[in-house]
C-alpha cells in the first residue's frame, strides 16, 4: 500500500476533482486534511507506517498547532463546527482573542521548526525501522524557516539527524514553488495543472 500524508495541498482542496490531486496522479492513497498541522501528520504516518511499502510526507506550516476543545467552534465558514481535535494556524489570530494570545505570547517561530524537525527526525527513524519507502517534502512555510534558521546551532543536533536525501526540494522547495506560475482557487491552493506539476516533481524521486 501506498499513501500520502499532508495538508490541504495534498488533500486536493478547491479541486473539481479530487482524483486529479497528486496523491492519485502517482496511484498513492489520499490521506490528507484540510487544515492539518503537522502533529496531525506525524500522528497519522506513525499509524500507517507497519502497513504500508511507501509513503510521501507533505510536511506543512510548521506555526500550525493541533489542539482539543470541549465545546463547539465555528471560527471560519468553510470549517466544520465540531468538538474535539481542531487544527490551528496562525491565520485565526484575525477570528479570536484567544488565539491572538496563543500566537502573541507562548509561540515562536523558532520553536514552531524545532518541533516539527523533531516529528521529522523522529518519523525517519520509525520508517526505516518498519521499511518503509518514504519521502519527505514541504507544502509552504516550511522553506522560509528553513532558509532563516538553518545555520542555528539550536536547531543543528536535528539538523544534522535529518536525512536531507530523502527530503524533495530541502531546504528551500516545495510545492508552492513547484506550482507557483500555475492556477490558483480563491483560496490561493493549486488547480489541476499546478498538481500536475507537483506530481511531476516528486515523480523524479520515487
Amino acid at each position: 500500500m501506498k499513501v500520502a500524508i499532508g495538508d490541504s495541498f495534498t488533500y486536493g482542496e478547491e479541486l473539481a476533482d479530487r482524483e486529479l490531486a497528486w496523491p492519485a496522479l502517482l496511484s498513492y492513497t489520499n490521506l490528507g486534511q484540510k487544515g492539518a498541522s503537522n502533529e496531525y501528520i506525524f500522528r497519522t504516518a506513525l499509524e500507517m507506517a507497519p502497513k504500508v511499502t511507501n509513503m510521501i510526507i507533505a510536511w506543512s506550516d510548521s506555526g500550525r498547532y493541533e489542539l482539543y476543545t470541549n465545546r463547539a467552534m465555528n471560527v471560519k465558514e468553510r470549517y466544520v463546527k465540531h468538538t474535539g481535535i481542531i487544527q490551528v494556524n496562525p491565520g485565526w489570530t484575525r477570528m479570536n482573542s484567544w488565539f491572538r494570545e496563543l500566537y502573541g505570547n507562548y509561540s515562536d517561530e523558532k520553536h514552531q521548526l524545532l518541533r516539527t524537525l523533531s516529528y521529522m527526525v523522529a518519523l525517519q527513524d520509525v520508517l526505516k525501522v518498519n521499511m518503509v519507502d518514504y519521502y519527505f517534502c514541504s507544502t509552504f512555510g516550511i522553506q522560509e524557516l528553513f532558509n532563516r534558521y538553518i545555520a542555528n546551532s539550536e536547531l543543528q543536533p536535528l539538523l544534522t539527524r535529518l536525512n536531507t536525501n530523502r527530503y524533495i526540494g530541502f531546504p528551500y522547495e516545495g510545492m508552492v514553488e513547484w506550482a507557483y506560475d500555475t492556477p490558483q482557487g480563491p483560496n490561493g491552493h493549486p488547480l489541476e495543472l499546478g498538481h500536475k506539476r507537483i506530481a511531476d516533481k516528486i515523480a523524479e524521486y520515487i
